[in-house]
């Protein structure tokens, strides 16, 4: 099991650092990847990639470049919001037009999440599907906490372990992270879902 160490930071190390580690844990785990096989393919230790996505150490700009092209993003992408980053506030307010964008084209997905960088407990998002944009034919698990969503605007069809529904303008929904589920848009025009998701962190710093 990875721990940290006891002289480790228990502490942010800026907004910035809050928001970038925010963005590195979302493309990780929106490609159910484990911190163990990123850091592995990174050349660094999983207890440092812990502390980098919590905001308690600043990544090197050697690590950056390492971890947009693990996660097949551009740098810039990578850090498209960080200067936006209110350290006023100490991250705790993302200001319209700061927010931080998941583009998954191929998917036929877009992400906007709302949460401020120093909320770790919840994410807050809202998913904007294409006509038949989906998560794919395989179902995924995303570890533990819950997840409640709204549709805001076109239909979703959503499996949970072996149920499927259609979901419509104004119905919602909520499942635990751990179930297998899988989503679609099945109409004509784009869906939006606004989600919202529970978080919750193992001892040894998420090792999901």
């Amino acid at each position: 099991m990875n721990s940290l160490s006891p002289s480790a930071p228990t502490r942010p190390e800026s907004a910035v650092d809050l928001w970038l580690g925010q963005q590195l844990r979302q493309l990780r785990k929106q490609q159910q990847r484990s911190l163990a096989e990123v850091a592995r393919a990174c050349g660094m230790s999983v207890g440092l990639l812990s502390q980098i996505e919590r905001g308690l150490s600043s990544a090197s700009v050697k690590a950056l470049h390492g971890l947009a092209r693990e996660f097949d993003v551009s740098l810039n992408t990578l850090l498209r919001n960080a200067e936006h980053a209110p350290a006023e506030n100490d991250g705790r307010v993302a200001r319209a037009g700061t927010h931080r964008f998941i583009d998954l084209r191929e998917k036929g997905i877009s992400k906007e999440m709302y949460t401020p960088p120093a909320c770790r407990a919840m994410d807050l998002c809202r998913a904007t599907i294409a006509p038949g944009g989906s998560t794919g034919d395989e179902l995924f698990v995303t570890g533990q906490g819950e997840q409640i969503g709204v549709v805001v605007k076109g239909s979703l069809e959503l499996w949970v372990g072996d149920r499927v529904m259609l979901l419509n303008e104004g119905d919602s929904f909520c499942y635990a992270s751990s179930t297998p589920r899988r989503w679609r848009n099945p109409g004509a025009q784009t869906t939006e879902v606004i989600w919202a998701i529970s978080n919750i962190h193992s001892p040894a710093g998420d090792a999901d």
